[in-house]
């Protein structure tokens, strides 16, 4: 079944908000509370979608949002919290009062996720980024038990991918042919 969509697209703007948009949304909302999204703009006389007008005062126009840059501490915390919780940008932004999770997801993505790589950090597991994939593993062959004789051949070929034929039956029993990469 699904939902019935959120507006009529015919007739709803799209793209940027005007600056008359915004008070109008802002008047509503302080008038008669956050409620209803997908009737507030019909109610607020906004020729916008429910959601649209839901993430416009989410994300830019709630009076209690920090603008502004992010300070260390909010860095700091932001990295704290990333590593016990991971990409859960909401339950890192309820703990950074002021900051919305896609404000936070944005800033870990573009500043945050090169800070710890310059430091020699991964990103994703918080620990220190390995020299090469060569050099562990290498390590790795180094460490294996060998016999005095015994040579460790790592020639390496660069070759077409294999593929092999397996015999299938279509829907009528009679053999067919698929190849499989």
């Amino acid at each position: 079944m699904g939902r019935s969509p959120c507006c009529e697209k015919a007739h709803t703007n799209k793209g940027a908000w005007t600056r008359e948009e915004d008070e109008r949304l802002i008047a509503f909302i302080q008038a008669n509370g956050e409620g209803c999204w997908r009737t507030l703009p019909k109610a607020a006389g906004l020729l916008r979608c429910g959601k649209s007008c839901r993430l416009r005062w989410i994300n830019y126009l709630r009076p209690d949002l920090k603008r502004g840059n992010f300070t260390a501490q909010e860095d700091d915390l932001i990295i704290q919290l990333h590593r016990l919780l991971g990409n859960k940008w909401s339950l890192i932004a309820a703990r950074l009062p002021g900051r919305t999770d896609n404000e936070i997801k944005n800033y870990w993505n573009t500043h945050i996720r090169r800070k710890l790589l310059s430091r020699g950090i991964d990103p994703s597991t918080h620990r220190p980024v390995k020299e090469s994939a060569l050099d562990s593993m290498m390590t790795s062959i180094n460490a294996l038990p060998k016999e005095e004789n015994e040579e460790l051949n790592l020639e390496l070929k660069i070759c077409p991918p294999f593929q092999h034929q397996s015999e299938k039956f279509d829907s009528r029993g009679r053999k067919c042919s698929w190849k499989y990469q």
